[in-house]
């Protein structure tokens, strides 16, 4: 590897005696202090300063430069900072880009991935100090597999294994699937439990202690574990394109990737319901899993880390928009370009904490339910495209004003008129065209570096390939964000408004020559048709329209692929199947989640979905759709969680507080975060552990959900009306007189 595993910089690395800040990095298993290239400092604006721009701005400022030590030097209350106190890395690598090329590490890291399977024995979530940890699956890069189990007493044995082990093989990186959202901090729960001492050490490398403990909510936050990097896996699969329309959770990625994970049935079992020896080979399954995906993600995360000159942590542990910031801020520092104030400070008609910011990507459904064709037309990386084509970036485009709102996007006298109606205003932005943007450049060079990938066949051209376009798709978030300071969000409003604009003039030009029916859907940056739309006529139109509207633009950036389905439904807006060119589904929304659904409404929309795709609908099929005597009481199973507590609560109808009461009635303790397993049954809800017999289910109830599905995937006619009277017993016969 080219660059350190780890390097951190902070108020603890300064030298007092030496009046010097240091650098922490962490690299082939050991730790070394470097003098930092930087040293913090803050502006005092005089008239005998050097002269600086501001950002999204052609106003200059003359500014002195001071540097100073925090926790040293006291700062007056007049200084300007560039950047901010506390971004010491982040100032390091913008001003030093090529510092940690000094520093590469050995390319032998050592990587450990971990599952864990926790048991509850109330029947809510698992997750809290009340919880034994009762396997811990344990894989390797050395090839080491290993399960740490419970005595069925006590898990303390297991987490003080688990402990040992990581301080015996002493990894450089920890991999897990959601590992900081719940693996991490459900054994730092019991650890802290069984009174551990040192407990917030268990991972660590070094002697430091971790001052958090992750909420279950805060699914995002990433960390490095003294001296190790700590990698969830989660995070990469959610900025992967491929996998969109696709559910996050473990299981549903790795089928996606071929792989066929072992299922256990959670909703009717409790996890010591089945044997040590089928939970053993469940957690393997799943830490295997892991790996693999770590294979496949980990050399595009080092490829970018790599690029960019960063430690590998740095990149690991950054949210997507952190490299935007990093690459603009060294175009902006070279510019000789100050950011004294962020996003949200500089433009408050457009930022409104309670509202959002500015109006969105355009999303619309055209046309629901069976579609026997379908060709999606994409635009190509569409918002760097924009930003391209136009120019746009922080340190070519500002603000100079705002109009009354009126829904037309035009250029006038070199001022582009954007119209939006969440700032409900059109926002007046002008554009330099005397040089090209940093956002251009990054973007030009980011494309350039992926065509000789993109156009390779081997497993290494296209991780690099996927690596770069998601980089490539990450620029513009630095942009939109408001608590950046070196983006601009006048840039974000501007790329959002003008894509809208163009995809919306896309379908225009298909349905003037195509037909009004002849799109289905749109969706950011995409369109869904039923007709076979000549691209390259479409593009060509666009360009056309784009020089036309825009005096100073390059519309040659804007390009269209266009993707085959041999059918699809729609459903609703986001919720959609679509079959593949290979036979294969393409599933989108919460529709096909089952994150709350029962068994029985996955099985009745999978058998639609097959029949409707393939033309298989008839009465015999529709019979055996309705008859409820193939399932099992766990089919019917459903869940929904605790989101506050008890009190809050304030309807006697609402269907938790229901459940709350039946739980506490059977002793059960419940508290936020509870998960409720119910069935719908002829006296109502029902938590799962009160209903013993098929029979009690409500039978009226999951027809009408049949029904629902039958409607929406447009086929109405074949509803059944009435349950068969072998079904219904005579309580629910009465029922039926005024059906």
């Amino acid at each position: 590897m080219k660059v350190p595993l780890i390097a951190t910089i902070n108020h603890r690395t300064i030298d007092l005696r030496d009046k010097a800040l240091k650098v922490k990095i962490y690299r082939n298993g050991k730790t070394e202090a470097v003098k930092s290239p930087y040293t913090p400092y803050y502006y005092i604006e005089n008239k005998e300063g050097s002269e600086y721009r501001t950002i999204a701005s052609d106003k200059t400022v003359k500014l002195s430069k001071r540097e100073y030590l925090p926790m040293r030097d006291t700062v007056p209350p007049q200084a300007l900072y560039d950047g901010g106190r506390e971004a010491l890395l982040e100032r390091l690598l913008i001003e030093h880009p090529d510092f940690f090329k000094d520093y590469p590490n050995t390319d032998n890291l050592k990587s450990l991935v971990f599952d864990i399977e926790t048991h509850s024995p109330d029947g809510s979530f698992p997750f809290g100090e009340k919880y034994p940890v009762v396997a811990i699956g344990i894989v390797t890069s050395t090839g080491e597999r290993e399960v740490l189990l419970w005595d069925g007493e006590d898990d303390r044995k297991v987490i003080l294994k688990f402990a040992e082990y990581i301080n015996d093989y002493d990894p450089d990186i920890i991999i897990g699937y959601n590992l900081v959202g719940y693996d991490i901090p459900q054994i730092l729960h019991r650890a802290r439990f069984h009174g551990l001492k040192g407990y917030k050490k268990i991972l660590n490398r070094d002697n430091s202690e971790w001052g958090w403990e992750a909420p279950r909510d805060q699914k995002d936050l990433k960390m490095n574990a003294g001296g190790r990097i700590i990698l969830d896996l989660l995070r990469w699969t959610r900025l992967d394109y491929s996998l969109s329309g696709i559910p996050r959770g473990l299981k549903s990625v790795s089928q996606s990737f071929g792989l066929n994970p072992l299922e256990l049935d959670f909703g009717s079992k409790d996890l010591l319901d089945y044997s040590m020896e089928e939970i053993n080979d469940y957690v393997l399954s799943d830490v295997d899993c892991t790996m693999y995906l770590y294979n496949h993600y980990f050399p595009q995360i080092q490829y970018i880390a790599e690029t960019l000159c960063v430690p590998l942590a740095t990149y690991v542990n950054a949210p997507t928009s952190y490299i935007t910031k990093i690459l603009q801020g060294r175009s902006l520092f070279k510019q000789r370009i100050v950011t004294l104030d962020k996003n949200k400070e500089r433009h408050p008609e457009i930022y409104r904490a309670d509202k959002g910011n500015y109006q969105a990507a355009h999303i619309e459904l055209y046309q629901a339910g069976y579609h026997e064709r379908n060709i999606k037309v994409d635009f190509g990386s569409f918002y760097p495209s924009v930003a391209m084509a136009l120019n746009l970036g922080p340190d070519t485009s500002r603000i100079v004003g705002y109009e009354d709102y009126s829904d037309i996007l035009e250029e006038k006298d070199d001022i582009l008129y954007i119209p939006d109606n969440k700032v409900g205003k059109r926002v007046m932005l002008k554009v330099d065209h005397s040089q090209k943007s940093c956002l251009y450049k990054m973007c030009a060079d980011f494309m350039e570096m992926r065509k000789p990938y993109k156009e390779g066949s081997t497993k290494e051209d296209k991780s690099k390939s996927n690596a770069l376009k998601i980089m490539v798709n990450t620029f513009y978030g630095a942009n939109a964000n408001p608590y950046i300071s070196y983006g601009d969000m006048g840039v974000g409003l501007t790329i959002t408004a003008v894509a809208r604009w163009l995809l919306l003039s896309g379908v225009s030009i298909i349905r003037g020559r195509y037909g009004k029916d002849a799109v289905v859907y749109v969706h950011t940056d995409g369109i869904n048709t039923n007709c076979d739309v000549d691209v390259d006529w479409l593009v060509k139109r666009l360009r056309i329209l784009m020089k036309h509207t825009f005096s100073n633009c390059e519309p040659e950036h804007i390009t269209m692929d266009k993707d085959y389905y041999k059918e699809g439904v729609w459903l609703q807006i986001g919720n959609y199947v679509l079959r593949n060119e290979d036979g294969s589904l393409t599933k989108h929304g919460s529709t096909f989640k089952a994150t709350t659904r029962s068994k029985f409404y996955l099985k009745v929309l999978d058998k639609i979905i097959d029949a409707r795709i393939n033309n298989t609908i008839n009465a015999d099929f529709i019979e055996k759709l309705y008859d409820l005597q193939e399932y099992k009481l766990t089919d019917f199973v459903m869940r929904k969680n605790q989101g506050r507590k008890k009190e809050d609560y304030k309807s006697e109808t609402d269907l938790i507080l229901r459940l709350i009461e039946q739980g506490e009635s059977i002793g059960m303790v419940t508290s936020e975060g509870t998960t409720f397993f119910y069935v719908r049954t002829k006296d109502g809800y029902k938590l799962e552990s009160m209903v013993k017999d098929l029979d009690e289910i409500d039978i009226f109830y999951y027809w009408d959900t049949i029904s629902v599905l039958l409607q929406k995937f447009s086929l109405s006619e074949w509803i059944k009306k009435k349950p068969p009277l072998t079904l219904i017993d005579k309580k629910q016969q009465s029922l039926m007189e005024w059906m």
